[in-house]
């Protein structure tokens, strides 16, 4: 059974591509899923979401936060969803 497709590749724009064919063709990742839908149990279900091999920024919009993490604010305002 094959995970499922929680993420795609967007081509790189090409006005990038055409100044360095091989640097800055960065493709942009996108997630197929909605966040705010997600549970606990469904990030810890590495046939839906293995986190160790994911994209950071896969991660991160998973997370819905950014390298720097929560700030206390956000983090109180988490808890008490």
């Amino acid at each position: 059974m094959s995970a499922p497709q929680y993420a795609e590749k967007a081509p790189a724009s090409s006005s990038s591509s055409a100044t360095h064919p091989h640097h800055g063709a960065e493709e942009a990742v996108t997630l197929n899923v909605d966040p705010n839908t997600l549970t606990v149990a469904d990030l810890y279900d590495k046939e839906k979401f293995d986190l160790e091999t994911m994209d950071n920024k896969l991660v991160f919009q998973l997370l819905q936060c950014g390298p720097e993490g929560l700030t206390q604010a956000e983090a109180e305002a988490r808890i008490h969803k």
